[in-house]
């Protein structure tokens, strides 16, 4: 016998990925690749495999040769699904990152990442109706930002002056060849700008997961093949299969849609981006009319560059009106006195007026004066809600129950209702201008088509999208304070942001935004009045080191649910010492844990552990350990 036959045997074998929600430690398998497939098999490629006596599809990871090994049989790939790779290797390289960071195994990532391929492809296009607006042109110079090789945050004053921007970045990537990415928060926020992209229809890309398998295949090898130069989706649209990615766009970057919650991966798009422009060494730019803290951190900290293009000069008056010295007057209104002046004053103008407010129904709170009972949703433990048609709504759960006369409790007919929504204002608002136009927009009352003949708009931030600025003469804020009560560390932020937005809704040089509050000694109210950014700043990233959190730390809130209450509380402090005996450095805090505000989800009793780790050096290892029952959350939006 020749020497040669002794030899071992050669296999090739391929690590694949299967697009499967495994556990957080399954991340890829090795499969025996046949003697058919080796001459045509690439890493990237969707092939199909057998995994757990059934036939799935994975990508192909690595490729190795091994030695063939006597212990075990490997199973071989069934097929290779297309010849060209699926993925290209930087988002082999993105999937092992967000696996990593966000502590989720890498099929996980895949799963989210890969379209699925039709079996029956067609030709047909996907048709869009999109009602193009012509822009004036512009003179704006896209290199005063493409020229940092920093990222960029881009703050606008005006929507014209953010559209003159993002076209003319977007030539310039053109003339190079190369594609740009814009990152919308929400689909409303997309068609609003996609309609100022029809210079560029025929190579552009609408990437969406709520298209058709078929045509989000087609849009996908657009991308893919470098048709597409400029593609325009929300957060799950940078995942994309970029060809020649020049230029990602992040849009409205303090939105907190850009945040998947549910389900996992939760990943934040300010991550994504910023990684795959660092594979991809490509550009990033984050644009905001209200930068977020931590963007503006980030500027500060000399990490990131910052644009402001055509800052607002005529900025409204505002005004502060203390609801304490309503109620000194005995005026226990929801409209103060000065609110209804402005009100009367700019009806007589011929401006539109617009009433927010940030809830919905009558009443927020339903009491009993003798016990103290309050009517909560028996489901997520949140205040109910009374609406007109005499019924209580969890507007969390759609939960409904029939306005009770007598307390369940202790049988009292002494209820009391508090708190103010939208129908509550509308109603107190006809009692005083029983001759105006009014109208009320919130979810569950969408706004009629002939929005334009009303005088006065009340409404929640769901209003926003269909209102025409340009008509608006005054905005009254009914109660500011109900935007930071909320158990959360970024409820100043959000309410700073929110305000400021509002103010700079108002177009017109005479207009007016009045906000009525119960703590006028606020600093972002005295922020606010002067337009002084950089006020609130200083002082919100003060109260954030004193209480140790982001942009100071990174947080982590881990998530375990369970329908039985008593042996999740058992299993949640069961974690947590777990958790305390492991870590052993000054270095990371770890709470004690908490019912999650929303007590209930589904069915299933919630508890939560914030983690707060204050050296960014620090990677928690310790959370691949947790059992799989319990969600990680990596950089949470909220806390609640």
């Amino acid at each position: 016998m020749r020497k040669n036959n002794l030899l071992p045997k050669i296999n090739m074998i391929a690590q694949i990925i299967p697009a499967l929600r495994l556990k957080r430690k399954l991340h890829y398998f090795d499969y025996l690749v046949p003697a058919e497939f080796k001459k045509q098999i690439k890493k990237g490629q969707l092939v199909e495999i057998p995994f757990r006596n059934q036939k799935v599809k994975g990508v192909i990871l690595n490729l190795l040769e091994k030695k063939k090994q006597e212990d075990y049989e490997l199973k071989p790939i069934l097929k290779i699904v297309n010849p060209q790779p699926l993925l290209a290797a930087w988002q082999l390289d993105l999937t092992k990152y967000l696996s990593d960071y966000y502590f989720v195994s890498m099929s996980l990532i895949l799963k989210t990442i890969i379209p699925e391929i039709p079996l029956r492809q067609t030709a047909k296009q996907l048709n869009r109706v999109i009602d193009y607006h012509t822009f004036p042109k512009s003179n704006f110079n896209a290199d005063l930002i493409l020229k940092n090789r920093k990222p960029v945050l881009l703050r606008y004053y005006n929507e014209a002056s953010k559209i003159s921007a993002y076209l003319a970045m977007i030539r310039k990537m053109i003339k190079e060849n190369k594609q740009t990415i814009i990152i919308c928060p929400q689909n409303n926020n997309l068609y609003k700008l996609l309609a100022y992209l029809k210079e560029f229809k025929d190579n552009t890309s609408l990437f969406l997961n709520t298209l058709s398998k078929n045509q989000f295949w087609q849009e996908w090898q657009k991308v893919q093949n470098n048709q597409a130069k400029v593609i325009i989706g929300t957060r799950s649209a940078i995942f994309a299969p970029f060809n020649n990615l020049g230029l990602i766009i992040i849009d409205e970057e303090d939105n907190e849609n850009h945040k998947q919650e549910e389900p996992n991966p939760r990943y934040q798009i300010r991550e994504v981006g910023l990684k795959t422009a660092e594979l991809l060494k490509a550009k990033i730019v984050f644009s905001a009319l209200t930068p977020s803290l931590t963007a503006m951190h980030k500027v500060v900290q000399k990490q990131w560059e910052y644009l402001e293009i055509d800052k607002k000069n005529n900025l409204p008056e505002i005004t502060i009106v203390d609801r304490n010295e309503e109620i000194k007057k005995k005026n226990f209104s929801l409209i103060s006195d000065l609110l209804l002046e402005q009100i009367k004053y700019y009806l007589q103008a011929n401006k539109k007026i617009f009433l927010f407010i940030n809830r919905k129904g009558l009443a927020t709170l339903i009491s009993c004066r003798d016990c103290g009972y309050n009517a909560i949703c028996p489901v997520c433990h949140l205040p109910l809600t009374y609406h007109k048609d005499k019924k209580l709504y969890c507007h969390h759960c759609a939960y409904k129950i029939d306005l009770f006369l007598f307390c369940p409790h202790c049988h009292s007919p002494n209820i009391k209702l508090t708190g103010a929504g939208t129908e509550k204002v509308e109603q107190e608002v006809k009692n005083l201008l029983p001759k105006a136009k009014i109208v009320k927009i919130d979810q569950d009352t969408p706004p009629p088509n002939n929005l334009n003949d009303y005088e006065i708009i009340i409404g929640t931030q769901f209003s926003f999208d269909y209102l025409d600025w340009d008509k608006v003469g005054l905005i009254g804020v009914i109660n500011a304070d109900t935007l930071f009560y909320l158990p959360d560390y970024k409820g100043m932020e959000k309410t700073f942001n929110l305000l400021a937005k509002l103010s700079l809704q108002l177009k017109n040089k005479n207009s007016a935004l009045l906000i009525q509050t119960f703590s006028p000694q606020n600093f972002i109210y005295k922020s606010l009045v002067k337009f002084d950014y950089k006020n609130y700043y200083q002082q919100e990233i003060k109260e954030r080191l004193h209480f140790q959190y982001p942009p100071l730390c990174r947080l982590v809130k881990l998530i375990y649910q369970s329908v039985e209450f008593n042996f999740g509380q058992n299993e949640i402090e069961a974690i947590y010492n777990n958790l305390k005996q492991k870590v052993a450095t000054d270095k990371i805090i770890i709470n004690p844990p908490l019912l999650s505000y929303t007590q209930q989800v589904r069915g299933r009793f919630r508890w939560q552990i914030i983690i707060k780790i204050l050296d960014p050096k620090i990677k928690p290892e310790f959370l691949n350990d947790l059992p799989d029952e319990v969600i990680i959350d990596v950089d949470p939006e909220n806390l609640l």
